[in-house]
């Protein structure tokens, strides 16, 4: 990897790559999902992306859906409280839609949505009233733009008509936009870089390239020299500017994508039906094996972008290392293992299933670094007993002999070294950084070691864990006193899955588990027609005939579909 990197980085220098300049400026959805994040969180990731640069003449439009209705631990409010009561104050419309949408597991979703202006930006927001977990939600809003863009052409959408017909309104109308080309995600928890936006653009101009990513920082604002937290920032450093800065210089193939900082380009390779809703949006059975259900559950990022590159073997994604966002990491332990857990899971299971399911077409390099990255990780406990043999080497072989094997050791360490030249921005930066290369070289073969540990351990567990607690409020336990809320800390199950418990009771019984639906059921039924607004102007009369020929609620079958037209 290692001298790929350095001689395609000579060739781009000599070289120039060519790029592909749109005749328009590009048109843009800004997405922020979000579950249990406070209100500073959620203000300051809204305030980074209406503060770009070098976008102005771009038409941009925000979009907020909000994993169902929880408090995380010292909120007042759940996370959709504040984003409609403290943040996205301005409004025109805000009002609930009863059975919205069909979620990823076949359940018909309400939902609350409210659209308006933030800080001169439309906004369109959607708050869930059930959790269904960040997959859905990346569903839902990637569906929504690419059935948005190919509404003339009587789409299949799993939205009901008055849903899909608010959102296309919204966007036409207040937002102004009749095409949308790229989707821009981010996290709640995460602070875009003035300018890091116009960076993922310009990277997504390369020819055939459908996805960009930017590069994750640790914010360091409040505690610049914590131990924990410049270890994780050696750790995505070293990620980003070796492995993923090879996939996307050499390969162009890089294989996650963080939902943090994302660029997709709306197309059939990204969000079109084969990937977002028979792929993407397969939701796992209580029959299916464990990585199906690791890979459904445990790095969703990782999933979509690996299931399109073996889907779309032309399809290129790239990473944007000017384009820079700071979120914030685990500070504990505890939290910090749940984490990585579901990390190293996601990536193992996706590896695997890049290794053993992708077409012979596929990359023949980043199919041998898949094999390499799941070796490694089971050689992982060999670690303790390499060192071993390599002190005694030191004590009772020529030195030589050991120099010459240990040399292989230098090379990484070298380049790593060198990358503190290049990668930082400033001398601050890079002391960071050499610091947490020492905890990274000396503690970190050991911490690697802890984290299988723990997630084998823990490998059937689908849920986050400790790394998103909420506060539950049980409207059973407010009636102990007038007025009185009870909070209790809760770890939320797997978005749709049912508890292990039901799951054992309904197979021991011999009872089907209803509360997860058949592949053949899953979003495949076709209901009726209806026809979307293609104008600037939605004829309302039209839209509620429209909505007078749907039957009755208790005619329709469970898992729905519904088709548009412009």
């Amino acid at each position: 990897m290692i001298v790929n990197i350095s001689i395609w980085s000579l060739k781009n220098l000599i070289f120039k790559p060519k790029f592909i300049i749109p005749e328009n400026p590009e048109t843009m959805v800004l997405l922020m999902p979000c579950y249990n994040e406070s209100y500073e969180e959620c203000s300051k990731s809204l305030d980074s992306l209406v503060n770009q640069v070098h976008i102005d003449q771009h038409k941009k439009a925000i979009m907020v859906i909000c994993d169902g209705k929880v408090r995380g631990p010292g909120m007042e409010k759940s996370t959709g409280g504040y984003l409609n009561e403290d943040i996205l104050v301005d409004q025109t419309e805000r009002r609930m839609i009863k059975e919205a949408y069909v979620a990823w597991d076949g359940q018909m979703m309400d939902i609350e949505i409210s659209k308006g202006n933030y800080k001169g930006v439309p906004f369109f927001c959607i708050v869930k009233q059930q959790n269904q977990g960040k997959r859905d939600s990346l569903i839902v809003i990637r569906s929504f733009v690419y059935k948005f863009n190919v509404r003339h052409e009587r789409p299949k959408v799993i939205f009901t008509p008055e849903f899909f017909a608010e959102m296309s309104d919204w966007m036409v109308n207040e937002a102004g936009i009749d095409n949308i080309d790229h989707l821009i995600g981010m996290d709640a928890d995460t602070v875009f870089a003035d300018d890091c936006i116009s960076h993922l653009l310009v990277e997504s101009r390369h020819p055939k390239t459908i996805g960009v990513c930017g590069y994750v920082a640790v914010d360091f604002s409040s505690r610049p020299w914590n131990i924990w937290s410049i270890y994780q920032s050696a750790e995505y450093t070293i990620a980003q500017g070796l492995r993923r800065l090879h996939q996307s210089l050499v390969t162009h193939k890089v294989s996650c994508l963080p939902g943090c900082c994302q660029l997709l380009r709306v197309c059939d390779e990204t969000c079109g039906d084969r990937i977002i809703i028979d792929l993407f949006g397969y939701h796992p059975k209580v029959t299916d094996g464990m990585l199906k259900q690791i890979r459904a559950t445990a790095s969703e990022d990782r999933n979509h972008v690996c299931l399109m590159l073996m889907e779309f073997t032309h399809a290129q994604t790239r990473q944007a290392l000017k384009a820079k966002a700071f979120t914030d990491v685990p500070h504990s332990l505890s939290v910090f293992l749940s984490q990585r857990r579901r990390w190293t899971l996601g990536a193992t299971g996706n590896d695997l299933m890049l290794l053993t399911s992708s077409p012979l077409r596929f990359n023949l390099f980043e199919r041998v670094v898949a094999l390499s990255n799941v070796t490694t990780w089971t050689l992982n406990f060999f670690v303790i007993a390499s060192l071993a043999c390599m002190v005694n080497a030191f004590i009772h072989q020529p030195l030589w002999v050991t120099m010459a094997f240990a040399s292989v050791m230098f090379v990484p360490l070298s380049y790593y070294l060198v990358m503190a030249m290049w990668l930082p921005e400033n001398r601050f930066q890079r002391y960071q950084f050499l610091v947490g290369l020492a905890v990274f070289v000396t503690c970190g073969p050991f911490i690697n070691i802890s984290v299988t540990l723990y997630a084998i351990f823990y490998m059937d567990n689908f849920s986050w864990g400790k790394t998103r607690q909420v506060i539950a409020e049980d409207p059973e336990e407010e009636g102990a006193a007038e007025g009185e809320v009870v909070e209790k800390i809760v770890e939320p199950p797997a978005p749709g899955l049912p508890a292990p418990s039901d799951d054992i009771a309904a197979i021991a019984s011999g009872h089907r588990c209803n509360s997860i639906p058949d592949l053949e059921n899953q979003l495949d039924q076709v209901h009726q027609p209806y026809i979307a607004p293609a104008g600037r102007r939605r004829v309302d009369s039209i839209l509620c005939a429209e909505l007078e020929k749907l039957p009755d609620i208790d005619k329709l079958p469970d898992i729905r579909r519904w088709r548009t037209s412009g």
